[in-house]
């Protein structure tokens, strides 16, 4: 049997996966699988995405080999120190893919939903960098947990809008963020900071998420 890991042109990864969104996203979610793939396969785009990797970024992140840990489970445990990326996470890594590609798409807003803040954190950044107007989603009641990272994205000029319904939490920013997708379609793009939601998004994080493993691959053979 064999089995693919990679996305057809519908975007499924065998049985799941595919866009189920409201006809009044549409226009949005055609727009992207249209244009990612050209625009982030464009060489300036590579270029410039690398070079920020490795200049703002800071990549490659170090493999580190957890000695004490490898030596409890009788095994080689290597840790990949995205905690030493500029922000403190991987997250950065996508959210620089993303507002390179909404500057070739012209978009002048940045609108995202984040849970514990670190997204948040990183989309704050980049918007910062490139200077464009930034609205974090964020559930009220993770605004109140995540008072830190709440600070740091106001601290980068981003404004963060509490979603008030439901559970107060990351699914309600969600709601929240799409809504205003939906009433910002020409100038808006939501970055979304995992591998969800609809087509093309799994793809186009997981193809910014790359490098972590592609840096693997080869520090594994020095290590």
């Amino acid at each position: 049997m064999k089995t693919s890991y990679n996305v057809d042109e519908n975007g499924f990864y065998g049985d799941f996966g595919g866009a189920f969104i409201p006809e009044m996203m549409y226009a949005n979610i055609e727009e992207l699988k249209s244009k990612y793939l050209k625009i982030s396969s464009e060489k300036n785009f590579k270029k410039e995405f690398s070079d920020l990797l490795e200049k703002y970024v800071g990549r490659p992140t170090p493999l580190y080999y957890a000695k004490r840990l490898s030596e409890k489970y009788n095994t080689k445990v290597y840790l990949k120190r995205e905690d030493l990326c500029h922000t403190g996470a991987h997250k950065i890594n996508n959210t620089i893919g993303q507002i390179l590609l909404a500057k070739k798409l012209k978009k002048t807003r940045i609108i995202a939903e984040t849970g514990a803040g670190q997204h948040g954190v990183a989309t704050a950044t980049v918007c910062a960098l490139m200077g464009i107007k930034c609205i974090i989603y964020m559930g009220e009641i993770d605004i109140k947990r995540q008072a830190p990272n709440v600070a740091r994205m106001k601290m980068l000029g981003a404004e963060v809008r509490p979603a008030i319904s439901g559970s107060k939490t990351l699914k309600d920013a969600t709601n929240e963020a799409i809504r205003d997708w939906i009433n910002n379609p020409i100038d808006t793009h939501y970055i979304i900071g995992s591998v969800v939601g609809p087509h093309p998004y799994p793809d186009m994080v997981a193809r910014f998420q790359s490098v972590i493993g592609n840096e693997v691959k080869k520090q594994l053979k020095k290590a």
